[in-house]
This record gives C-alpha cells, structure tokens and sequence, in this order.
C-alpha cells in the first residue's frame, strides 16, 4: 500500500471545491492507496503540507487545484523521492493540459490509480521555482489584475485580455541566451519550460518539458486586426507560423532589468526588482502522467 496525500486549493478555478472530497475518496484506488485529504487555508500552505509528506514518506502528493497550487506543491517534492500528482481544478490547468491530464475530476484520479511515473525538468527564475511559464510582457500584465479580480474564470481572463490590449506597451529586452545577446522589443515575453499558458492557449509550441532546454517565446506588437487571428492560433496549436512569433532556446538565460518589473510565475503574479536569472533543471520532478496506450 502506498501513502497518498491530496492537497486541495479550495479557492482555484470556479468550480463547487466542497465535492471534491467526495469524489476524491469515491474513486481513488483503496487496495492501492492510503489518502489522506488535506485543504489549504492560505498562500504557501500547501508547500509546508507537501514539505510535511515528504519529511512523513508519503509516496505521492496530489495537487488539487490550478497551476499555482501545481507550483506550490511541487517545489517541496524538488528532487525528492515523492511523486507528484496533479487533479487540475483551475482557471487553466496548463501544466495538466501539456501532459495530458483531464480536467474531468475521475479521469484524472483514474490516471493515479494507473500510477505511472515520469520526471520532468523545472525552472528556476533567481530564487523561484517553476514548473510550467514565466511571463514578464502582457501576460503578465494581465496575471496581476486577473489576480485582483472579483471573479475567476476564463471569462474574467478573455475580458481583461480585451480591455487592456489597446494601452500596453512593448517593452525592449536585453536578452543573455546561454553567453549571446539579444536585443528584443516584447509585448509578450515568454520562458517555457511547458506549452502552454491554460485553457489549450498554446504560447510555446515546441516546448518540450523533459529535454533539458528553456523555450523563449517573443511576440512582437501586432495590430488589432490580427487579434482573432492570433487568437485562433494560439488556441490551434499555430502561433508559429505568425509573423509577430520568433522563438529562441537555451539553457542559462539572463534578462537585464533596470527597475521595477511585474512578472508571473505559472500563471501567479510577481514583481521582479533585479536581472532576471533563469535556469534549467532537468528531469527534477517526479510525476504521475497518463499511460501511453501502445499501438
């Protein structure tokens, strides 16, 4: 018997959270699993009940909730022997998304029953961990109000996506890509280390989370009326073939920053006050992923 612990985030997403207990102890694998379910009551609670399963030797730790409950929970298992989990309740899901994770609550316990087990690589940003994206352009821009925002949900993010486009800036970069300089004016900056952002919007499409690389998506300003066009390619898996989309690679990457810049961390809002410092770290994680069914 293996020991399991659920971490829920009973404030990620728009969904009724108070089944999720129910649904969690109806369909987890009994002769498999012990479970235990725990609820978070506070920003960073859930890092200190995953960093508790580890020091207890639970086998996995599940988190439930969006990518920031993802990021939370998984900074505690960082090159540890405890397997992550992942029941994606929230307003994206754009980690369980890249892996192929169902957002449906019981084929997502269903894929930890299967319990099959994969590494990823994980980013760190200076001191800060990451599992999917950083953003430091309008992505980010709009992770901050979205953050303040009465209500969650796609909706809120598509409306705040639309109100805001007009009045934001590009932002010139001085980019250092593993000892190469590059001079980029950004209206979205984007470091990968999975595809997407959540909700299917694909901002890196070559992304690929276990081959030791960084992805850098750079869109440049683009006008209004190409809007629904790069939306559609976005949520098509297409951004590439757009003329406002470069892509670069690497390893160790530094961007220069002069002052004050707002930034998100999967998809959760930061502010960075330094040079931003990012690195790869690969295969670092231990997760469960859907079974590859061969052909």
């Amino acid at each position: 018997m293996q020991k399991i612990r659920f971490i829920i985030n009973p404030n990620s997403g728009t969904g009724k959270k108070n089944l999720l207990p129910d649904l969690i102890n109806k369909f987890i694998d009994k002769k498999k699993y012990i479970s235990e379910i725990c609820l978070t009551n506070a920003p960073g609670h859930a890092t200190e009940l995953a960093k508790d399963a580890v020091e207890k030797e639970f086998n996995i730790v599940v988190a439930v909730g969006g990518d920031g409950s993802v990021n939370e929970t998984a900074k505690a298992l960082f090159k540890t022997n405890t397997v992550l989990g992942v029941i994606p309740t929230g307003s994206g899901n754009g980690l369980a998304r890249h892996l192929g994770i169902s957002v449906d609550i019981e084929k997502s316990i269903n894929i930890i029953n299967a319990g099959a087990v994969d590494k990823i690589d994980t980013l760190f940003v200076n001191d800060r961990f990451c599992i999917g994206t950083i953003g430091i352009g309008f992505d980010a821009h709009v992770a901050h109000l979205f953050a303040k925002a009465k209500k969650r949900g796609y909706s809120t993010y598509v409306i705040l996506v639309l109100t805001e486009f007009s009045s934001y800036k590009e932002k010139r970069f001085s980019i250092l890509v593993d000892g190469q300089l590059f001079e980029k004016d950004c209206f979205l900056l984007t470091f990968a280390n999975s595809s997407q952002f959540g909700n299917n919007a694909v901002i890196a499409p070559f992304a690929n989370i276990k081959d030791g690389i960084i992805d850098i998506t750079i869109m440049s300003r683009f006008p209004a009326i190409s809007a629904p066009s790069l939306i559609y390619r976005l949520m098509n898996n297409a951004i590439q073939g757009s003329r406002f989309f470069e892509s670069l690679k690497g390893r160790e990457i530094i961007v220069k920053n002069n002052g004050i810049l707002f930034g998100h961390i999967d998809g959760e809002p930061v502010i960075f006050n330094t040079d931003l410092k990012i690195n790869i770290n690969p295969l670092s994680i231990k997760i469960i992923v859907p079974v590859i069914e061969k052909k």
